[in-house]
């Protein structure tokens, strides 16, 4: 019986020690792609995010993660690891102002998008500009409301 706890006592050690790392205690950091002038003046805004842990990160549409404006616009929830260009894109009136941020509070830490959204440093190279416009109905999508690319 003292042979059986012996072998154990390494394997409970190594379980909990993989459940610990599994836990998600690192920041989740978002990051604007930048956007698209469509061809009837509107604008197609791209936002990723980088997860830096190795587990989904789940932050629900609301207090701890919204787009300015409005609690829930659509914006991903889930939040896989590694790093994901494009994970939503919103198409937005030729009026936009360019004042919109998305927002999230994770681990202690808080992300924030840009402010300066129409900077021509964020307008998106061709290649980058097809991506996002994959299978993007411009005329038909709603407006200011995120297309969830990871779905």
């Amino acid at each position: 019986m003292r042979r059986a706890a012996v072998v154990l006592a390494p394997l409970i050690v190594a379980a909990a020690a993989s459940a610990a790392a599994a836990q998600p205690r690192h920041p989740v950091h978002l990051i604007y792609d930048g956007f698209v002038r469509n061809a009837d003046a509107s604008l197609t805004l791209a936002f990723g995010y980088h997860n830096a842990n190795r587990v989904d990160v789940t932050i629900a549409a609301g207090d701890n993660g919204f787009l300015s404006g409005a609690p829930d616009r659509g914006q991903p929830t889930v939040f896989r690891p590694g790093r994901h260009r494009f994970a939503c894109v919103m198409v937005v009136p030729e009026t936009f102002d360019g004042r919109l941020q998305w927002r999230v509070r994770f681990a202690g830490n808080t992300s924030v998008t840009t402010g300066r959204m129409l900077d021509p440093l964020y307008a998106l190279e061709e290649a980058s500009a097809r991506r996002v416009m994959q299978g993007v109905d411009v005329a038909g999508a709603p407006r200011g409301v995120c297309l969830d690319r990871e779905s």
